[in-house]
């Protein structure tokens, strides 16, 4: 193992100037591009060939080399070691992680474990997603029942374009302090025009080599909600005129980081990902087939309600296999209006007392206390905001942080008031 060249790219992010930030967008982009030149023969994990038993094996590494080539020598494709298919009892479960030949297999494999590991084994964990215990969150019959409903879309949305399901390997988490840059000079400040280069990149554990069209994500430096898809570049708002300064200046910061998350995606996707219907819409739910029990199931119903909802454009002149009553929608649709509060509130107490994912605490056990009894008064405060005294029994069940689990089974059936909560 070689050190990493160059210097941390968080270490002089703060001090690069916008226009230098976009340059960069598109300089990281190109590189991961690079690894689109590699096209594998099957979906799985990379691994040296010596470490893994001859059975587990893909015959074959590339395509358009040579069986006798030193690569395929060197190295192959195993089962893939992603930490989702090994997280919890699933270790010692007998699944489905072999090498697969079609992204079909894959989209299969993962909704399989799911179901077969939530009919076994889903009770509540204490690393659940706090809104988890929301109403309508499902119990294990329900989540089954969806995955099943979800195989049945797996083969209409794989992409027809080999260039759109063909086996690559992309980092699954670039951030700030895994990518290394060069021409740094001088107390991590960066000459005035001296463009970034990348000089390593470091962390590719979860790297794994998968579906083009699935892999492809814009990464967190540089991604942005609301940047519109395919050649659609991002636009100002139409009443921007009318805002006040400050609103501009927020308003004109959001839409740079828009266009920085535009100038990745163009660098780094070819057009056949580019310009792909319902893209977005695709990697989310699959996203989200891999978590549904930790999360709930209201992000993954949401999720399939969009496939059905841009199926026109994912195939022309068909009808979805899934459907939906117009009283089945409006459930749906309460349901994720009551999971979106409660994610907002979430992601605020997150932000105003700097916690991590699950409420994780930077610092000693001071600081824990500290922030506990910080979200304690805030408790307090959102649970007396109730209008009467069952909206206030609601509220401090729904409070998204506990010291104790709570039996999901029960919660769900809790009838809420229709406002207040």
């Amino acid at each position: 193992m070689e050190k990493a060249s160059g210097c941390l790219l968080s270490d002089v992010w703060s001090g690069l100037p916008r226009g230098e930030r976009g340059m960069f967008a598109k300089t990281l982009g190109e590189c991961k591009r690079r690894l689109l030149e590699l096209e594998f023969t099957h979906y799985g994990s990379l691994y040296y060939r010596n470490d893994v038993p001859p059975s587990l094996r893909a015959p074959t590494l590339l395509q358009g080399i040579s069986p006798n080539d030193e690569l395929n020598s060197e190295f192959c494709i195993g089962p893939i070691s992603r930490r989702d298919f090994w997280e919890a009892e699933r270790e010692t479960m007998d699944i489905d992680r072999c090498p697969w030949q079609t992204a079909e297999d894959y989209m299969r494999a993962v909704a399989c474990r799911e179901q077969e590991w939530i009919s076994r084994f889903g009770t509540p964990h204490i690393l659940d997603d706090p809104n988890r215990v929301l109403p309508g969150q499902g119990n294990r019959d329900d989540h089954v029942t969806l995955l099943s409903e979800y195989t049945t879309l797996v083969p209409i949305l794989i992409p027809p374009h080999h260039e759109q399901t063909k086996p690559v390997m992309w980092h699954p988490d670039l951030h700030a302090s895994n990518v290394f840059v060069k021409q740094c000079e001088g107390q991590g400040k960066i000459p005035p025009a001296t463009p970034l280069a990348v000089s390593s990149i470091i962390d590719w554990q979860g790297a794994w080599i998968g579906p083009a069209f699935l892999q492809m994500k814009v990464p967190p430096l540089y991604r942005m909600d609301g940047v519109p898809p395919g050649r659609r570049l991002p636009a100002l708002p139409e009443n921007f005129d009318r805002l006040s300064e400050s609103e501009k200046e927020e308003v004109e910061e959001r839409h740079k980081r828009r266009i920085h998350h535009k100038l990745f995606e163009l660098a780094a996707f070819p057009l056949p990902i580019f310009d792909m219907e319902a893209l977005e819409e695709r990697i989310f739910l699959e996203d989200l087939v891999q978590v549904t029990w930790k999360y709930g199931i209201i992000p993954f119903q949401m999720a399939l309600y969009r496939i059905y909802q841009h199926w026109e454009h994912i195939v022309p002149g068909s009808t979805c296999p899934i459907q939906y009553t117009a009283e089945e929608q409006d459930d749906l649709n309460a349901h994720h209006a009551m999971w979106l509060q409660h994610q907002e509130l979430l992601e605020d107490l997150d932000r105003e007392f700097d916690l991590g994912e699950f409420g994780y605490v930077k610092g000693d056990r001071n600081q824990f206390e500290k922030i506990r009894a910080g979200l304690q008064q805030k408790k307090l405060e959102y649970v007396a905001q109730g209008t009467d005294e069952e909206t206030r029994r609601v509220r401090s069940l729904l409070w998204p942080y506990r010291d104790t689990l709570q039996d999901p089974d029960v919660i769900p059936r809790l009838i809420l008031p229709s406002a207040g909560v």
